[in-house]
């Protein structure tokens, strides 16, 4: 039996995420206490400054959709198994 894959949800860039915060009515400083996240973390990675990769800015990261979760995967990949001759 196979188990079904789930798409992956499509990646924000910091532009989409700013304009996804400003339809929805949220600004930066609630979406940071909301997240209980630093607020600067998450200025920064809107305004792209960094790459978001330890810490405070990828946790901000990861929120915001622009990176995705590392802890989202649910079927991790098996490595193909090879026939003997």
């Amino acid at each position: 039996m196979k188990a079904k894959r789930t798409a992956k949800p499509k990646l924000r860039t910091p532009d989409e995420a700013r304009q996804w915060l400003r339809d929805n009515g949220i600004t930066v400083i609630a979406f940071a206490k909301q997240k209980s996240l630093c607020r600067h973390a998450v200025n920064d990675a809107l305004r792209g400054i960094g790459k978001g990769n330890y810490g405070k800015s990828h946790a901000a990261a990861v929120a915001l959709g622009i990176k995705p979760d590392p802890n989202s995967c649910t079927n991790p990949s098996k490595p193909a198994r090879r026939k003997s001759p």
